[in-house]
């Protein structure tokens, strides 16, 4: 029997009958025998019982009866139900362009309708820096803005600003109510011009740069041989530790040229020093120093899969799969490293849908080629981002995301052998009023799966958009220092 409930249940059993579940009483038990997002929904004659361990399965109990009651009579039935992966994430990008705090309170209102319990939080980058510092307000002044709105963007005027510690404490609030943890992003050592224009001595050469107007990947990274750059980053943490009271902070660590290092003096000597044998675990040992300062703090550093490439990174680190082309996750996670899928080519919202379908997006398997039976234990779940260079607005925003998001959502939840596209169609064009209601716009069926013609002009016209000169220059030669 088909339920109209996002994500799909893993177990129903149907006892026959029908009842209108509106007036019906609930009926709490307590049951500590299974994990915190458990929960059991039984719909009889006469009451609904939900069985949980606690708040946390009794508000996913919830969420699948709020479903249920658009469906009008409701099968007599018992759901049982618990999550595929414990990780079931979403990323903003407020860098490149800025949410309101209304926008981004809809956005989560929305994922966590279908329990998703992680908001990634992308909030500097070579284009801005978006977190209010009390220890370093020379960042809100100056790394805080750019020229214009840029990436070919007409609009000339200038763009940019930051989230307030209050902003943050409220969106933090918001999302604890909704059994959402937080997780701040504090990229490093590259995407890092916004703070390299604040505090030019902090890279290599010191030059004076400006904030970034366009996409790309960017030679200007911090000093690994200054320690006056450890300072500041311990400043920065310090203070995203009194914001985000949860056990995880991602470092960044992706797309990251060596150029600036190999011929920086004091970056040459730290590798001496250290006994390092060459930039990558330069990177490994610069990553190392922040892990440990989390660890002093409590937190577990997140940080993207090129982090892997030094072969030194503290194995405590649980890794972001997004682009793996160096192929170290799968031995990473068998080798017992917790590990994160958010597949470019299938969980990245930024592109088009003629890129990347619907039907792609949710039949993609999170666990990798490869993988043991130890291996995919450490899977800890699977995370979709929206990237904001090209996406201006929040009504764009919400198309590129919603039903994709959405799918993600599912396969978070539900186990791969319950899943079934044909009914998730079914299902998530009934979500169109609730979206509605969050000002959010549900992408039209007929553009989901594109055809063979559109699929391939849309992606080629979606490439060449995001190729900049720098980019080519510092993914061919990332350690090739132009004068």
């Amino acid at each position: 029997m088909q339920l109209n409930i996002i994500p799909k249940p893993n177990k129903a059993e149907f006892y026959g009958g029908e009842v209108w579940i509106k007036d019906l009483p609930v009926r709490y038990e307590t049951n500590d025998i299974h994990p915190e997002e458990y929960y059991c929904l039984e719909i009889k004659k006469d009451e609904i019982v939900i069985t949980s361990k606690g708040e946390k399965g009794k508000y996913y109990a919830h969420l699948s009866l709020s479903q249920l009651e658009g469906m009008g009579k409701v099968p007599l039935m018992k759901i049982t139900d618990m999550p595929a992966f414990p990780y079931r994430g979403f990323m903003i990008d407020s860098a490149r362009h800025m949410q309101t705090v209304d926008e981004i309170k809809r956005y989560i209102e929305a994922a966590a309708k279908y329990k998703m319990n992680i908001f990634h939080w992308h909030l500097c980058d070579d284009q801005g820096w978006r977190i209010e510092s009390e220890k370093h307000p020379l960042l809100n002044q100056k790394g805080s803005w750019r020229e214009c709105h840029g990436f070919g963007s007409n609009n000339m005027q200038k763009y940019g600003g930051y989230y307030t510690k209050e902003e943050i404490r409220d969106i933090v609030a918001f999302c604890k109510e909704r059994f959402i943890d937080v997780i701040p992003e504090f990229d490093l050592p590259g995407h890092t011009t916004a703070i390299i224009a604040t505090y030019p001595e902090l890279s290599c050469r010191g030059d004076q740069v400006p904030v970034e107007t366009v996409g790309g990947i960017f030679k200007n990274i911090l000093c690994a041989g200054n320690d006056k750059v450890f300072d500041f980053c311990f400043d920065i943490i310090d203070e995203l530790c009194e914001l985000f009271p949860y056990p995880f902070m991602h470092i960044g660590g992706d797309e990251a040229p060596k150029a600036r290092w190999c011929n920086c003096v004091r970056c040459q000597q730290r590798i001496k020093d250290e006994g390092l044998k060459n930039e990558e675990e330069l990177q490994g040992w610069f990553a190392n120093k922040i892990i440990a300062y989390l660890k002093d703090k409590g937190y577990t550093a997140l940080a993207w899969n090129e982090s892997l490439n030094s072969g030194i990174i503290d194995g405590d680190t649980v890794i972001c799969d997004w682009m793996d082309r160096t192929k170290r996750c799968v031995p990473y996670a068998n080798g017992g490293g917790k590990i994160i899928i958010e597949d470019f080519y299938h969980y990245y919202l930024d592109y088009v849908y003629g890129m990347t379908p619907l039907k792609k997006t949710y039949s993609y398997n999170p666990y990798l080629d490869g993988l043991t039976e130890e291996g995919k234990k450490n899977v800890l779940g699977v995370e979709t981002p929206i990237w904001t260079e090209y996406i201006e607005d929040f009504d764009r925003m919400s198309y590129m995301c919603f039903p994709r998001l959405i799918a993600v959502a599912e396969r978070g939840w539900t186990e791969g052998e319950n899943a079934d596209y044909a009914s998730f169609k079914v299902r998530v064009k009934n979500q169109k009023d609730f979206l509605a209601s969050l000002g959010i716009t549900l992408c039209d069926e007929s553009e989901w799966d594109p055809s063979a013609v559109i699929r391939i002009k849309e992606t080629v016209g979606r490439l060449l958009k995001s190729i900049t000169p720098a980019s080519i220059m510092a993914t061919v030669f990332p350690n090739v220092d132009e004068k």
